[in-house]
């Protein structure tokens, strides 16, 4: 049996679409064909797809505003900055300017991407990280950014979760862990095992005190990544110190 989809055009000038079917009868030599009237299905898929790439759109262009607002929100914190001359409110703004920062690259990588329902963890962290490294001025030949990233996605929040935990313990790793001009690396590293995540972020600077829980600090920062680690993605966190400091977090994808 053979169909063909037709667009055909009426003597009184409508437009019509049918499927046309043709059976052939090969020993009798004979091709039955038959004609279906399926316009009105048509017409309501058409609709559809219009409907559906419009709201496409709007997504894109939503995600582009809200990208462009966090932006000009990062720009005055910066501008803050500047009028500062206490250095201690001054590294709060920046950090702070890095939180959003963070914030904005799911929405510019949304914009960017094909799919609004989940990120591509590849192209967003590697981004983020390396906008990190930008905003604290870090030399390429003192302090080097090493990133292995599967290529997965994962929804919209968690991906937000995972940036900021990613943003706080780079930003921690450069301000504490290679005092003076000491050299070394920072590693950001995310695999995917069926329906879970590991994500490590270690470097090899001084390490973490021996006289600091970790846990219990007063580190606002600290605090924040065992907050959205445990309980914004109900994973686990752990923390090494040996040769530098080592994070893990592990959690599982929603669905």
């Amino acid at each position: 049996m053979r169909w063909n989809n037709l667009k055909i055009v009426t003597s009184a000038g409508d437009v019509r679409y049918v499927h046309a079917y043709n059976i052939p009868i090969i020993d009798q030599n004979l091709m039955i064909s038959t004609v279906q009237d399926v316009t009105d299905r048509k017409v309501a898929e058409d609709q559809i797809k219009a409907s559906l790439k419009e709201k496409d759109l709007l997504l894109h262009e939503i995600h582009h505003r809200v990208k462009n607002n966090m932006q000009v929100i990062s720009s005055l914190l910066d501008l803050q900055s500047n009028s500062i001359e206490n250095e201690q409110a001054k590294e709060i703004l920046k950090v702070s300017q890095g939180r959003v920062r963070a914030l904005a690259a799911v929405h510019e990588t949304l914009h960017e991407s094909e799919s609004l329902s989940e990120i591509d963890l590849q192209s967003y962290l590697s981004r983020l990280t390396i906008a990190v490294f930008d905003s604290y001025s870090v030399q390429p030949d003192r302090i080097n950014l090493n990133y292995e990233i599967e290529d997965c996605s994962i929804n919209i929040s968690q991906a937000s979760t995972v940036g900021l935990i990613i943003n706080e313990l780079i930003t921690n790793a450069l301000k504490y862990a290679f005092p003076g001009n000491r050299k070394g690396e920072i590693c950001v590293r995310l695999n995917r095992s069926e329906n879970q995540i590991e994500l490590i972020v270690k470097d090899d600077g001084i390490g973490f005190p021996d006289d600091v829980d970790w846990r219990n600090t007063n580190s606002l920062g600290l605090k924040l990544v065992r907050s959205l680690s445990e309980d914004q993605l109900g994973g686990s966190i752990d923390m090494e110190s040996q040769n530098g400091t080592r994070f893990t977090i592990k959690f599982n994808i929603e669905a």
